[in-house]
């Protein structure tokens, strides 16, 4: 090259190539942060015994959201496998393992859905959170009527709804307990059943900032006395702070000291404002069973049905009508001497924000 001559350079025919390290860095940021991920939710599930809810906020709300967070682990690792990431599919391999032992019997279940069954002392429920707004009824009616279920459990019944189902359901529901909470809506609890219903009660736990109510009967369905239990205890971002599990706890250490003192067998429904994952829910089923857990087909999430009026609103007007429910804190459990036989959830919520749950049981 002579002096003062610009160097010449070839023509650009695309870009540059990346340096090989770059290439590489980039194509394991994926695998980096699956492996991030699995490290975390490891040493979540190896300590959370170990780490109360009701003392750390953050492991309610990990509890919470675990039957979702484990799911991007069935996703990732046949993708670790199919780029040879070994190490990254070897920290995937035990929580797909988690959710698969979690939950794997209810959607083998969707592959082979259960025969119907036929007992001579059969027993169906619904467990129904109506979202306190008496604004549209009758698709509600119209619910509680297709569903048909021998016993009908609400929650979050108003005053207006109250009355029309004393004058709508009186026929197809002779017994009924219908307790409205006009003060504060969302605590009315109400029974409707074709069997009898006696020595019925309604309570607050006043103690609990916007405590929600609960209801107590004794139903003598084909002679045999049942303690029925419809609850619904507070949720934890009701009670002032950000997630205190502590309130929901209490409740539920309640409503079991009640239980301890039935002489009946047990059916305690209603929408318990917990995941499967909860503390509360593995206090529960140390000594009753899960009905959906037990006979149900798919993950049985009840909350929230996005087609509810008030969703737009609080999604500022986005329309999130076509997504699923998230969440399942809708819950029928029972004691040893009632078995379980079918359970879905309801494919209407008449308007409501959760899904009703529908099971049969014998008793």
């Amino acid at each position: 090259m002579q002096p003062g001559e610009l160097p010449k350079f070839p023509k650009e025919r695309g870009a540059l190539p990346m340096p090989d390290s770059v290439s590489r860095t980039r194509r394991r940021d994926p695998a980096r942060l699956l492996s991030l991920y699995s490290l975390f939710l490891l040493a979540f599930l190896r300590n959370r015994d170990r780490l109360p809810e009701t003392a750390l906020p953050p492991v309610a709300v990990l509890n919470s959201l675990l039957h979702l967070l484990l799911k991007p682990a069935l996703i990732g690792l046949p993708v670790a496998l199919a780029l040879r990431r070994w190490r990254t599919a070897a920290l995937l391999m035990p929580l797909a393992a988690e959710f698969v032992r979690q939950y794997g019997g209810q959607l083998w279940r969707m592959a082979r859905p259960p025969q119907p069954i036929s007992s001579p002392r059969s027993l169906t429920a619904l467990t129904y959170n109506l979202h306190k707004e008496d604004v549209h009824l009758e698709p509600i009616l119209k619910v509680i009527r297709s569903a048909n279920a021998d016993v009908v459990a609400l929650q979050e019944i108003g005053s207006r709804a109250a009355e029309c189902f004393e004058q709508e359901l009186a026929a197809q529901y002779p017994y009924r307990s219908l307790q409205p909470y006009p003060a504060f809506p969302s605590a009315g609890q109400g029974l409707l059943s074709r069997f009898p219903l006696s020595e019925v009660q309604y309570w607050r736990h006043e103690g609990v900032v916007n405590a929600l109510g609960h209801q107590r009967a004794i139903l003598n369905a084909h002679g045999v006395s049942i303690a029925l239990y419809n609850v619904h205890p507070v949720h934890p971002g009701m009670v002032g702070k950000v997630f205190d599990a502590r309130p929901r706890q209490w409740e539920i250490d309640q409503i079991l000291a009640r239980l301890a003192q039935e002489r009946h067998s047990v059916i305690l429904l209603g929408d318990f404002n917990m995941t499967d994952q909860s503390d509360a829910y593995r206090q529960i089923t140390e000594r009753y069973s899960d009905v959906f857990r037990k006979v149900g087909v798919g993950m049985g999430y009840t909350f929230p049905a996005w087609r509810y009026p008030q969703a737009r609103e609080l999604t500022n007007g986005l329309p999130l009508g076509w997504l699923p429910p998230l969440f399942r804190i809708d819950y029928v459990f029972v004691s040893e001497g009632i078995q379980a036989l079918k359970a879905q959830v309801w494919h209407d919520s008449g308007g409501s924000d959760h899904l009703p749950l529908w099971v049969q049981l014998a008793v």
